[in-house]
């Protein structure tokens, strides 16, 4: 019986002082978990985007990845904040692999950057930055998530869980045919969303790959995304 294949969005990344080595790069975090449920991991760089549709091509599902923030200029506003932590070439690149993937009706998750970027490419906004919601490295959890009642997420983990928290940026406006099915509770920053026409998406504001041997509800996640969304 064929593999279900996950496509993994892959971040650029500098590995030399004077970036000229470019490295495609995606935790092996992902490629675990979707290994333990059974799905093959099939990890996308960053290139041409007249790949993009022999990419979607070739998969069964796309996992959005975590990383750079996402440009103010795709959500019509100006940068804001000291910060170069930017790729537009990325930002280009995924926005159009996300099109392509919804074309060909096909399941979406998105994870920290990931769900500020599908935030933003269905019309949405984000807050450039919050305060509180940086633990540093992604293990271990820094604080609990309250869950909407009969939604996915509470399907999953319970009306409350832990989570763990390495974002500064998070959505203000939430787009259009989304609904927001996670909240913190110290400050409603919205931890997760979940589509509410014909797309198939779920996107997660903490990173599910790192908890999956750790929390409840986060192997049981990639379980849903390659069985049941």
């Amino acid at each position: 019986m064929a593999k279900t294949i996950v496509g993994l969005s892959a971040s650029l990344q500098a590995v030399d002082q004077d970036g000229k080595n470019i490295h495609s790069t995606v935790s092996r975090k992902f490629s675990d978990a979707i290994q333990q449920v059974g799905g093959l991991p099939f990890i996308i760089p960053v290139v041409d985007r007249s790949l993009v549709k022999a990419y979607v091509d070739s998969i069964d599902q796309l996992i959005l990845t975590g990383g750079q923030n996402v440009h103010p200029q795709f959500y019509g506003e100006n940068k804001t904040i000291d910060s170069d932590d930017y790729d537009l070439e990325r930002d280009r690149f995924e926005l159009a692999l996300l099109e392509e993937t919804l074309r060909q009706d096909k399941p979406v998750m998105g994870v920290c950057r990931g769900m500020q970027l599908l935030n933003v490419a269905f019309g949405g906004s984000l807050n450039q930055h919050i305060d509180n919601h940086w633990q540093g490295l992604p293990f271990g959890t820094s604080h609990s998530i309250q869950a909407q009642e009969k939604s996915t997420i509470e399907r999953l983990f319970g009306a409350e869980s832990r989570i763990n928290s390495v974002h500064h940026q998070s959505v203000k406006r939430l787009a259009s045919g989304f609904k927001a099915t996670a909240f913190d509770p110290r400050d409603t920053t919205i931890e997760a969303i979940e589509s509410t026409d014909s797309h198939r998406i779920i996107g997660l504001q903490w990173h599910p790959e790192f908890l999956i041997n750790e929390e409840k509800g986060n192997i049981e996640l990639f379980q849903y995304f390659l069985e049941e969304l």
